[in-house]
């Protein structure tokens, strides 16, 4: 059965406004329009939060395998818990070793960052080294014994392609054109590109960073995988959004499109098959959806992991034909 989220003001005089109101069979989703909310943040809120890539990636591959068992998408989301736990080897080695001690572009990211654009540009890519090996180690330490034959086809073609053409692939996903025939190649790189993004991100200056457009990372321009309310002070159910790239959290208005910019034409919808805490939020004035994540209430929910488990939701807002704003680079359908 579709239930729809509502956050009305009568309904806020006697239910919190969490509550989850069944709507009449017959109402659209622009009739269903939600009432700004009493977010309960005294004082500033931080615009940025930067990576902590020590624990992300561990953290990512836990809730992926607590979220496997009887789903029906079980066989993928080990899968992507393999590679989570891949990008954690990959990470503490990197740690280890100090191969991003140095920084290829200082001086094109001082000019970004002075002009108002994401410091983080593809010439990290180009001209660092240590993203070829951070998808070496990758590829070294996935253990793809019980993954579909694909996965295991496109770790070897990986393995045997050139500098260059794995860099060509890097620089594809980055700037988000993922060939469509190299698709399960390019699950592999965009998780090396994750690593080394999100240690080139921890190690920039937060309150250097700047606003640069409606869903674009902050620190590599990145679309954000979804929207997520946190509960960590000062930023008590504020929301952010979660770059697929680097996985910088940055901050954003609530109840605005993510992708237009626009207000007036943004619902919530869920289904039961899904939990209350995962919704999709609707633009009816672009057509756009974003996923919706009651982080606040449900503090093991992960972006990147909750997005695949809630595919359900996809599939059905996609038949009221809505277009999805974000990107999941783990999860390219």
């Amino acid at each position: 059965m579709v239930r729809f989220f509502k956050r009305g003001a009568k309904a806020s005089e006697t239910a919190s406004k969490d509550d989850v109101v069944p709507a009449p069979q017959k109402k659209s989703f622009d009739e269903i329009k939600p009432d700004p909310d009493k977010i309960g943040i005294s004082g500033s809120v931080p615009f940025v939060r930067l990576p902590e890539p020590g624990s992300l990636f561990q953290a990512r591959a836990e809730r992926l395998l607590a979220l496997a068992p009887g789903h029906p998408l079980e066989a993928y989301l080990r899968l992507v818990a393999e590679v989570a736990r891949a990008q954690g080897v990959v990470e503490a080695e990197r740690a280890t070793a100090g191969w991003d001690v140095t920084d290829p572009d200082e001086a094109g990211r001082a000019v970004r960052v002075e002009h108002g654009m994401p410091p983080l540009s593809r010439h990290v890519i180009e001209a660092d080294p240590s993203f070829q090996d951070a998808l070496d180690g990758l590829l070294h330490a996935l253990d793809l014994a019980a993954a579909p034959e694909e996965a295991r086809a496109a770790q070897a073609a990986l393995r045997a392609a050139s500098r260059e053409d794995r860099l060509d692939l890097a620089v594809q996903v980055f700037e988000g054109a993922i060939p469509v025939e190299r698709v399960a190649e390019c699950l592999f790189v965009s998780a090396a590109l994750q690593v080394c993004l999100a240690r080139r991100a921890a190690r920039l200056d937060a309150k250097a960073l700047k606003p640069v457009a409606d869903g674009v990372c902050p620190c590599c321009g990145g679309a954000p995988t979804a929207s997520v309310i946190v509960s960590w002070t000062p930023a008590d159910k504020a929301r952010y959004l979660s770059c697929s790239l680097c996985g910088t959290l940055w901050n954003h208005v609530r109840i605005r499109c993510t992708a237009c910019g626009d207000g007036e034409g943004v619902s919530y919808y869920g289904i039961d098959e899904v939990s209350k805490d995962v919704q999709v939020e609707t633009c009816s004035t672009c057509h756009s959806y974003l996923k919706h994540l009651h982080q606040h209430r449900a503090p093991a929910l992960d972006p990147l992991a909750d997005d695949i488990a809630s595919y359900g939701l996809d599939l059905k807002i996609t038949e009221e034909g809505f277009r999805r704003a974000g990107l999941n680079l783990l999860f390219v359908v």
